[in-house]
Parts: structure tokens; sequence; C-alpha cells
């Protein structure tokens, strides 16, 4: 029965089972040049190609990789710790400008001989020209076989090239194994990322480069949605790119824009965030400011430029939009301190998703603008051309009816005034205090004083808003204690209440170290002796001298709690 069997598998054919080679990229983006840190222009970089022979016998390797023949220059090919040390190592190197491989279903398998066999090409310094095919042949004599480690590692070099420049990933094409006896290892297999991205340092490629001059006083919700639009001003209305600019405003724009190229800058928010940052930015001193500017002007019509000091700052106060400064911007300053009206809105029809593009200009510009050229001053977009070099680019804002531009760009030499934890700090330190008290409600009517030391300042206007619980109280009424000045008080939704008063005549200043110019009245929708809530104050706040200029306001705290006396017990 042994010997039967012996003969069947003598009869049985001989299979070889031949093992398969395997070549990758180490890594399919680098970020770091070989001395570990940020690649610029001018570095050198390094790739790795790793091997798998597993258990072959694979010596040397036939590649075809593409990269950009501008962009990069192959320095040179080290071994790496995969071949042996007592290998002998050499390669030779074919360099094919203004080539570039066609990729087809059929030659990016992972079968490197395949690949090989279904190569196809475009050479043409026309249609091709930015890429090149490297091919290397790498040849290692060796008794050893090749370890499971990096083949060769390869060097680049990054050219100085323009700004701008469309940069590209390195390609390996294909890679074809031969083993010991120089015969080709048609099973080797190409696995892993067919590309290897050069990621450059953010700064490394830039053709502008710049920021937004952001004021203090501009909420850090609004800031983070404010977007800078660049559109081709060639392809109108095609937009090249968007950034945001939140936070220190810097932006940088490289790839995404083109070289020698004329584009159009404009900032932009939602919709929705238009209205509340025209809110804010329009208080009592901005009236203040224009009021006393306009009443004192020379009797040829030419203005003082005390008050308004600025070119821009007339620009901002000519809220009719008839490019002059007159009676018709007091009014409207006027309806909108007062709550009857808020200056910058969204057009109809643009939705919350939509953006508004606010006024935008160059700071050089913004800097420059005198009492007469604001009348002119263009603020839809600025106008940059792009060239091969780095350009530097900085960027304001402004709003209607921000007098004194709070939240809007400062010029470049002023200071302004903002608000420091809670409090509303102006240039020259002068201000006045608002004592604010916590309230035992001992029944449904709950009384809250506004009680104010003018600290010897003769105060024209004085302005607040709080927020409360819409839910839980009722805003009835406000008691004012400011003889012969006009008061507004505007209820908006969701719990918000702004007031103040102005002295009409500008000859009635406040002044004094124990007053109470306001006192909100609320109600309780349910048992106020059981009430637990809070009054807060916003940044909303505002005071103006009897000359119109702005004076701080310290608070002794930003939040007033009504308490119920039943959770005393």
């Amino acid at each position: 029965m042994k010997n039967i069997l012996m003969a069947v598998l003598l009869l049985l054919p001989f299979v070889k089972v031949e093992a398969q080679p395997a070549l990758w990229w180490g890594a399919n983006t680098i970020s770091t040049n070989i001395n570990g840190g940020p690649i610029v222009k001018g570095d050198t970089v390094e790739m790795e190609v790793k091997l798998n022979p597993n258990f072959s016998s694979i010596r040397s390797v036939f590649f075809d990789f593409q990269h950009q023949k501008d962009a990069i220059t192959l320095l040179d090919v080290q071994r790496g710790a995969g071949i042996p040390q007592a290998a002998n190592f050499s390669y030779t190197n074919h360099y094919y400008p203004h080539c570039r491989f066609n990729r087809t279903a059929q030659n990016t398998t992972t079968n490197g001989w395949n690949n090989y066999a279904n190569s196809q090409y475009t050479c043409n310094s026309q249609t091709v020209p930015y890429h090149a095919i490297n091919r290397i042949m790498v040849n290692v004599s060796s008794a050893q076989n090749m370890e499971h480690a990096t083949y060769i590692k390869l060097r680049f070099r990054i050219t100085q090239t323009v700004a701008g420049f469309p940069y590209d990933s390195v390609y390996m094409n294909f890679a074809i194994g031969y083993d010991v006896n120089g015969g080709t290892m048609t099973n080797t297999e190409n696995v892993g990322a067919k590309g290897v991205w050069i990621n450059f340092s953010p700064s490394a490629n830039n053709l502008i480069v710049g920021d937004v001059k952001h004021s203090a006083n501009v909420s850090a919700g609004i800031k983070s949605v404010m977007r800078l639009s660049v559109t081709d001003t060639l392809q109108q209305p095609t937009e090249a790119a968007n950034m945001f600019v939140g936070g220190n405003g810097a932006f940088s724009f490289a790839q995404q824009l083109q070289n020698n190229t004329p584009y159009r800058f404009r900032l932009a928010l939602p919709a929705d965030s238009v209205a509340p940052l025209s809110l804010a930015a329009t208080t009592i001193s901005d009236y203040t400011m224009a009021v006393q500017e306009f009443i004192t002007q020379n009797l040829d019509r030419t203005f003082k430029n005390e008050n308004i000091n600025k070119g821009i700052k007339y620009w901002a106060a000519d809220v009719n939009m008839n490019n002059e400064f007159d009676g018709g911007d007091l009014q409207i300053l006027f309806n909108a301190v007062t709550g009857l009206d808020t200056i910058v809105t969204p057009p109809a029809g643009c939705a919350a998703n939509c953006y508004y593009t606010i006024p935008t200009i160059e700071r050089s510009v913004y800097d420059a603008v005198n009492f007469t050229s604001w009348k002119t001053l263009s603020t839809n977009f600025v106008n940059k051309t792009t060239t091969t070099a780095e350009q530097s680019l900085q960027l304001n804002y402004v709003l209607k009816g921000d007098v004194n531009l709070s939240h809007s760009s400062l010029v470049t030499e002023q200071q302004a005034a903002m608000y420091m934890f809670g409090d509303l700090v102006v240039p020259d330190g002068r201000s006045i205090d608002t004592k604010l008290n916590n309230v035992v409600v001992t029944g449904d009517t709950i009384n809250i004083p506004f009680n104010v030391d003018t600290k010897g300042i003769a105060l024209s206007g004085l302005q607040y808003e709080v927020k409360y619980d819409p839910t839980l109280v009722k805003f009835d009424r406000m008691f004012i204690d400011t003889p012969s000045w006009v008061s507004f008080v505007h209820p908006m939704p969701n719990g918000i209440i702004r007031f103040g008063a102005l002295d009409k005549d500008l000859k009635n200043p406040l002044t004094g170290a124990n007053l109470t110019p306001f006192r909100l009245r609320f109600v309780a929708l349910k048992a106020g002796v059981d009430l637990n809530t809070s009054v807060v104050l916003t940044q909303v706040m505002d005071a103006a001298d009897n000359k119109g200029n702005q004076v701080g306001i310290n608070l002794s705290s930003t939040v007033i709690r009504l308490v119920g006396i039943s959770n005393f017990r």
C-alpha cells in the first residue's frame, strides 16, 4: 500500500508558489523638512519607499515617479534600512519633462507589472506645462535577502517658484521588482496611497497675506461668522475664495488665487447678525457727538471738526446717505438711539443664510479719509491684483451710524472706549458710577433703581440695556427723574429693554452724587414671594457729557438678583 501511495505522489505535478513582494509610500503626507522644521521653498524633503520582501529574493526595482517639474527637483536616491549594509547599491535616473501619466482603471491596480504594461503618457509642453516623469532603476547586489523596512529614500529640493504655484503630490505610478537571478517579478504589489502630498508651512506659498482690524467691542460670536469673500473681477460674480476672519482677523490666500489676476475683496456677515451689530454700534454718544458738531457749525455751513474729528466719522454720520452731514442725519441717529429704527439692515429677501456685505476699505485709505474725501469714498470692496510675489492687504470696516467707531475699525492712531469686566472704559479715563442692588421681592411689583454718581461730569445723555426672563416677570414701565430731558424706553423681543434719556436742549446737564435717573418696574407673572431670577445688564450702555463726548460707566454689578422673600424662610 505504501508503494502505491508513493507512486501516486510522484505522478502529481509540482506547483511552485511564488512569493509576492510589496512596495508602498511610507507616508501619504509629509509636513517637515529633513531638519524637522516646517517646509518652505528652498528646503530639502525626504520621502520613503517601503518594502515587504515577503520571503522573496527581490533585489532591484524599476520605479516610475511623477511630480511637478518646477515645484520640486530630485536631488538624490539613498538606500534604506531594508537593504543590507554589505550590499552593493546604485541607481540610474532618466527625466522626462512635460510628461504626465494618464491614469486609468487598468494602470492604477495593485500589480506593478500590470500598471507598467498598461501605462500611457501625454508629453507636451503646452498641455502638460508643470509635470515631469522620473524613471529610476535601483540595482542591489547582495547575498542576503532584503529586510521588511525602508527600501529607498528620495530627496527632493523645494524649488523657489512664484507665489501661488499650484503644487501637486508626488506619485509612484508603478514599481517592478527583479529577483536575485534577474527574473522579472511580475507579481510585485504596489499597495497603499499612490501619492505623497508635500504639506507646506501655511505662509510658504502665499499670494495675499493680511488682517482685518476688528473693534474690541464687537462680540466674539459676530467676529467668528465674519467672512472675507474674494471674487474674480474678470469672471463676476465668481467667488474664487472665502475665509472666516474672526479672532485677530488674520488671513492668507495661496493656491486659491491665480498669479497676475485682479480680485475684489469684501467683508460680509450673515443677515441675522447685521441688525444686532448695528443696534450695538449706534448709541447715545454717537448721537450727541453728531448733534454737537452740527449745532456748533460755522455760519458759512462749514464744521469745526471738533466733535467729529475724522473724515471716516463723517462718513459714518451720513446715515441718510446724501453725501452731506445735515439735520436729516441727526433725525435718523435719534430714531436709532431711541429704538424707533435700525440703521443697517439686510435687504428684503436676504434670509439668515444670506451673507450681507459690510463697507470694506483698505486701511491706508481708511486712515487718510479727510473732511472732504469722505463724500466720494468707495466702500463696496477693495481691488487688489495679485503678482508673482507675496503682497500685504490690510482691511478695515465701518458701519453707518457708528459715529465714534465703537464697533468699527479704529483709525490707526485713535483710541476708543471698550468694555472691560462689565464696565465701559474710555481713553481719557473719565467715568460715572452706576450702583445696582439686588432686590428682595415681597410682592408682585418689583422696582429696580439705577443710582448714578456723575463724579463731577455734566451729562447730556445716558443709556442702558437689560435682559430678563419674560416667562417669570413682565416689564411694566420706567420712571424718569431727568428734568427737561427726552427719555426713551424700547422693549424688544426675548426679554430685552433698551432705555435712556437725552438733554434735548444741551443746556440742562445732569450732575450729582446721589441721582436716580431711571427706575424700572417689573410685575411677577407668578407669586413674587417665590421668585428667583435675575436682570442682567448687556454691553449696550453709553454716556455722554454736555460737549457730546463719550464718558465711561463703572457698574457695581452686571447682575441684579430678584429673590422672593419665601426663599429665605
